[in-house]
């Protein structure tokens, strides 16, 4: 049964005279997708799986099946001048039946305050269907830069999410203008670290270069802004790849998902659980990032990666295949399916993959070292030689990192335990990241015991079973004393003033005349009635319309007439509830009242 706090934005529709503003949209589903993240207890869709659906005719059942969400959030936004009007409506996914629909006209000058009130809006409204969730007064701070200026970020977003060489070469470009106006605006920088450290990994500039030019971007968004979620997160990748130290890099990712629980902070844990060993840790952790981004490619590959360092090669492989799938440019996924496949015992098929390799994997060196692995296994001596000396004539160039990984797991399969400990600790040495990796990997098993390997571990990775993740809950809002007052106070005023027959009754309605704020309700509700807002209140309108439709005067009415008298606003609502509470239909609930 899919978990009722979940939920999906997918990406609002520009309905504007002019497709520049495509990128607006975009620009408006993602901070409404990032401020609902903040709310701890509910599990929102990333970005990645949200756009997958973009310009795409989709059912909710789709969705439901594709997302595994309860509820989705569609939109659509038209900019005329300085005037904007964004719709939102809200569905639920197994029904399939609209909770709300609701306009908002704004002037384009509000946009941050306006991004703030809809995902609010959203909040609240999901709140009283879904049960209590704690939401903040706000969730959207206003950015410190001209709206002109945020427009023109909008758009270097667009082109940056939009991948591939070009697109984040133009990112990068609107970005660096943007500084010239901006200098204290923090969001270009991460941007810019973010689309140089794309290119290096996907091997669209060569990984020395890319990163080196990322990290001035990266120190000096972090000397503007060292708080925010993103920030902590590339703090925590950094503690841990190039610091070497993941005690602090546990604390700032730790800290990350506090602030905004979202997949790349659940996938990164996952990465530093998979260093120390934690394999099945690891695997909790990726299940909650694939669970919030089932269409990131990043997110498969690495629960076949996972597969592969517990030996469960047959479970990896079609991991890797579906990220492959979703994005065929990705780099990693090559390495570790054909290795699988030599692994499985069939040293032949996997010759063939890495020999069927194109593009980005010949330029990475997997195509090369993948075959030569092959060749070790396969007993081919001299073609096997002919691959290590080749990729030892790379050691000195910006590919050194991957040409060490290829040369140690070759001379593993060969049994050269002591070369292969040799070319570790000239890993080690010069700071390669690819050391944090080797500690689980299936190949080294036999060198596992060596002393020399255990010492560099140690060195590289120190003991850090104490560093255990500790979630912070806050306290309970309501004591049980209070809740059961509260309780009291509450079904009192239901049958005093009969606020269930408001048709637009909200949860700040009920909260108003129990004088608490919204998050106290909401709570009230969850554990004193164990009911959300909706069934709450849709409990008191079906006894209400039981009581309404029985009477001589309402004879001539038909059903649904009742049931608007009753509270109800909506057809498919009504009917919905009736049946979820009483089990039958309101038309057999007729037929048998009037038999009785």
């Amino acid at each position: 049964m899919t978990n009722q706090k979940t939920i999906a934005v997918l990406p609002f529709v520009n309905i504007s005279n002019t497709i520049d503003n495509e990128y607006f949209c975009d620009g408006i589903t993602e901070e409404i997708i990032n401020a609902l993240a903040k709310i701890k207890d509910l599990l929102v869709t990333s970005r990645t799986s949200s756009f997958y659906f973009k310009n795409k005719k989709v059912t909710s059942h789709a969705i439901r099946e594709k997302l595994n969400v309860a509820t989705f959030i569609e939109g659509s936004v038209r900019v005329s001048r300085n005037k904007m009007r964004i719709t939102v409506q809200m569905i639920d996914a197994e029904n399939d039946f609209h909770f709300w629909s609701e306009t908002f006209d704004r002037q384009v000058g509000d946009i941050f305050a306006v991004q703030d009130e809809i995902s609010l809006f959203i909040a609240e409204r999901l709140r009283e269907y879904i049960g209590h969730i704690e939401i903040e007064d706000k969730l959207v701070e206003p950015l410190d830069v001209p709206v002109a200026i945020y427009r023109e970020y909008l758009k270097g977003r667009y082109f940056l999410m939009k991948l591939g060489y070009d697109n984040t070469c133009k990112a990068i470009e609107i970005f660096e203008d943007i500084i010239k106006k901006a200098p204290n605006f923090p969001n270009s920088y991460l941007d810019i670290n973010q689309g140089y450290t794309y290119m290096g990994t996907m091997g669209l500039l060569p990984a020395f270069e890319a990163y080196k030019k990322a990290q001035p971007y990266l120190q000096k968004a972090l000397e503007l802004d060292p708080y925010s979620s993103r920030s902590q997160l590339n703090l925590s990748w950094i503690e841990c790849w190039q610091n070497w130290n993941l005690k602090k890099a546990y604390e700032h990712a730790n800290n990350a998902l506090e602030m905004q629980p979202t997949d790349d902070i659940y996938l990164t844990i996952s990465n530093f659980l998979t260093v120390e060993g934690k394999l099945d840790a690891a695997r909790n952790y990726l299940d909650k990032a694939l669970q919030l981004d089932p269409y990131a490619a990043i997110n498969h590959h690495y629960k076949g990666f996972l597969y592969y360092l517990k030996e469960e090669y047959d479970s990896a492989i079609p991991y890797l295949k579906k990220a492959l799938d979703l994005d065929p440019m990705l780099p990693f996924p090559p390495i570790y399916l054909g290795i699988s496949l030599l692994m499985l015992g069939k040293s032949n098929e996997a010759l063939a993959y890495f020999g069927s390799l194109k593009g980005i994997s010949v330029i990475d060196l997997t195509k090369l070292g993948g075959e030569t692995m092959c060749y070790a296994k396969l007993n081919e001596t001299e073609k096997c030689n002919d691959g290590l000396k080749e990729l030892e004539t790379y050691l000195t160039t910006a590919l050194v990192d991957k040409a060490l990984t290829f040369l140690i797991l070759v001379n593993a399969l060969l049994g050269n335990n002591e070369k292969v400990v040799d070319l570790i600790e000239q890993a080690y040495n010069s700071r390669l990241p690819l050391i944090l990796i080797l500690n689980p990997s299936p190949i080294l098993k036999p060198i596992k015991n060596h002393k020399r390997f255990k010492e560099i571990m140690l060195r590289a990775i120190p003991d850090n079973n104490n560093y255990k993740f500790s979630k912070k809950y806050k306290q309970s809002l309501l004591s049980d004393v209070e809740i059961n007052r509260y309780s009291t106070d509450l079904e009192q005023i239901m049958m005093d003033y009969k606020l269930y027959l408001n048709p637009d009754l909200s949860l700040k309605d009920l909260a108003s005349y129990l004088e608490l704020p919204a998050n106290y309700v909401s709570q009230l509700l969850n554990q004193g009635f164990q009911k959300n807002f909706a069934e709450y209140i849709n409990i008191y309108r079906v006894e209400e319309f039981k009581d309404r439709i029985i009477l001589e005067e309402n004879s001539e009415l038909t059903i649904m007439a009742v049931a608007y008298d009753s509270g109800f606003n909506s057809k498919t609502v009504f009917n919905t509830f009736f049946k979820k509470i009483e089990g039958i239909t309101p038309n057999t609930y007729l037929k048998n009242s009037k038999a009785n």
